[in-house]
C-alpha cells in the first residue's frame, strides 16, 4: 500500500471514529505539532469520542506526496470541537521507515464566504500532473519566498508579477483574482503577511505547498500557501493562516520543526 493509500485509510478511519485502525497506523510516540494537543498516539485517540459526539468528518480535496510526507487539503464538517461549523485545513503527516504515522502538523480556519472572485478556500482544480516538473516548481516557489522574506515592498511589487499568471485564480478570502489585487495587498500591508522565514516546501507535480512563519494583523502567524503552477508560473493560490500561540501549550514541538 502506498503512503497516499495509507493516508486515505487513515483519514477515513478518523471520519469513522475507528480507534482500532488508528492505533494500528500511528506510532505510539507520535510527534504532535498542533500546539493544543499533547504528543503521543494516546492523546490523539482520546479526541476521537469528541469528534464522534459532534459528527465531525473529513472531506479530502487534495493530497500530495513528497518523500515520506503526505500533504492533505481537507474540509472538516461539523467541526465544533475545533470551534467552527466547517473548516478548511491543511494536515501533513510523516511516515517513518516502518510505515507508521510518526509526526503531524496542521493549520485550519473557518470556511467563510467566497471571496470577491467567487472562489472558496478549497474549490478549484485538483488534478496532479507535470510530475517531471516537481523539483523545478518547488525551486520556483523557494525563489518567490526568497523575495518575500528578504526584500522590501518596492522590490516585491516590481518583481512578483514574474511569478504569477496575470489573472491567476486567488482563493484567499480577502483578495481577488489577478496580480493587480496581489500588488495592492502588498502595498497596503494589512491583508498581506510579512513573511519572516520559510520552514518547508513540499510538492508533487504542478502543486507546491510553502510553510512559513510571519506577521499578520500584528500577530505571529503560521502561513500555509498552496500553489498550482502552469509553465513555471502560479495559476492558482490557496492559503490558510493560524496564529502561533505562546501560552498554555500542550507540547513544545512548535508548529514547524520539519
Amino acid at each position: 500500500m502506498s503512503n497516499k493509500e495509507k493516508a486515505k485509510a487513515y483519514h477515513t478511519a478518523v471520519s469513522e471514529y475507528d480507534e482500532s485502525t488508528i492505533k494500528k497506523m500511528v506510532h505510539e510516540g507520535y510527534i504532535q505539532h498542533n500546539p493544543k494537543v499533547p504528543s503521543g498516539r494516546a492523546a490523539f485517540i482520546s479526541m476521537i469520542p469528541k469528534l464522534k459526539a459532534y459528527g465531525s468528518k473529513i472531506e479530502n480535496i487534495r493530497m500530495l506526496e513528497d518523500g515520506n510526507h503526505i500533504i492533505m487539503h481537507h474540509k472538516w464538517i461539523n467541526a465544533i470541537p475545533f470551534g467552527f461549523d466547517e473548516t478548511a485545513a491543511f494536515h501533513i503527516i510523516r511516515f517513518d521507515n516502518t510505515g507508521l504515522i510518526a509526526e503531524h502538523w496542521n493549520v485550519m480556519t473557518e470556511m467563510g464566504l467566497p471571496n470577491a472572485s467567487d472562489r472558496s478556500l478549497l474549490d478549484g482544480k485538483t488534478e496532479i500532473n507535470d510530475l517531471n516538473k516537481t523539483e523545478m516548481n518547488k525551486s520556483k516557489i523557494i525563489e518567490l519566498f526568497n523575495l518575500l522574506t528578504n526584500e522590501g515592498v518596492e522590490k516585491i511589487i516590481t518583481t512578483i508579477p514574474q511569478f504569477f499568471q496575470t489573472d491567476f485564480h486567488q482563493h484567499n478570502m480577502m483578495l481577488s483574482d489577478g496580480v493587480e489585487s496581489l500588488i495592492k495587498a502588498v502595498q497596503e500591508g494589512s491583508l498581506f503577511p510579512r513573511y519572516i522565514k520559510q520552514h518547508a516546501v513540499f510538492g508533487e507535480g504542478n502543486f507546491v505547498l510553502s510553510i512559513s512563519e510571519g506577521m499578520l494583523s500584528e500577530k505571529k502567524t503560521a502561513l500555509y500557501d498552496l500553489f498550482r503552477l502552469e509553465e513555471g508560473k502560479v495559476a492558482a493560490h490557496w492559503s490558510i493562516s493560524q496564529d502561533i500561540p505562546t501560552e498554555n501549550l500542550a507540547n513544545n514541538n512548535t508548529m514547524f520543526n520539519f
